[in-house]
């Protein structure tokens, strides 16, 4: 080997040892992304999962809307009494079996037939032991129009969707979705789900 040719080695040599860590960081690069990608849809396809689950336990074996205060203290709360929330008439949805929203648990394990069984689930996404995401879910309860403050001349409410606990019942639940990736916050997602209850059309759930 003459000089000159080692010379050309040891330039082409450096020349790919300077190159390979910039194809390595834009490859994590990429990856990084789809992970991120990923797990975004994975969210997503969880909120959707969960939004077509009955909105309390006791809706699985009836079609009521739930009793959550007797006397009413919320606007949205059915009257135990008449059977009927405001606005409710003969023949609509109702709550004339008188039966309460359930309390929402911490994760009963492979209960997820209705909303608050996902309370506490954390979901990871791993590959040869390592973790690449995690999902975590929290279920509770929102804030809620209290009766003493709706004016029914106006007819207008103020409202704010904040979460106020697991078991302070009121009629909307707020399902709370944190996408988490190596300790840090990815994305978060927030649906809410009502208690209205079921009719029947043909025998049909709607």
């Amino acid at each position: 080997m003459t000089l000159i040719e080692l010379i050309f080695t040891i330039i082409i040599i450096g020349a790919v040892f300077t190159v390979i860590p910039r194809i390595i960081y834009v490859s994590n690069k990429a990856l990084e992304f789809s992970k991120r990608e990923d797990s975004m849809f994975n969210m997503m396809g969880k909120i959707m999962d969960i939004s077509l689950k009955e909105y309390d336990e006791n809706n699985t074996n009836s079609d009521d809307i739930l009793v959550v205060n007797e006397p009413p203290k919320y606007v949205l709360d059915c009257n135990a009494s008449n059977g009927y929330r405001i606005g409710g008439f003969k023949g609509s949805r109702n709550c004339l079996n008188n039966i309460g929203e359930s309390y929402i648990p911490t994760n009963k394990n492979g209960e997820y037939d209705y909303i608050e069984g996902y309370n506490g689930v954390e979901e990871n996404t791993s590959l040869y032991g390592r973790t690449y995401y995690s999902l975590y879910i929290k279920v509770g309860y929102t804030g809620e129009w209290n009766k003493s403050n709706y004016d029914y001349a106006k007819g207008s409410l103020d409202y704010d969707f904040s979460s106020v606990s697991d078991n302070n019942k009121t009629n909307i639940k707020r399902i709370y979705i944190v996408v988490s990736q190596n300790g840090n916050n990815v994305s978060s997602v927030n649906y809410y789900s009502a208690n209205i209850g079921h009719i029947r059309i043909e025998s049909v759930r709607w």
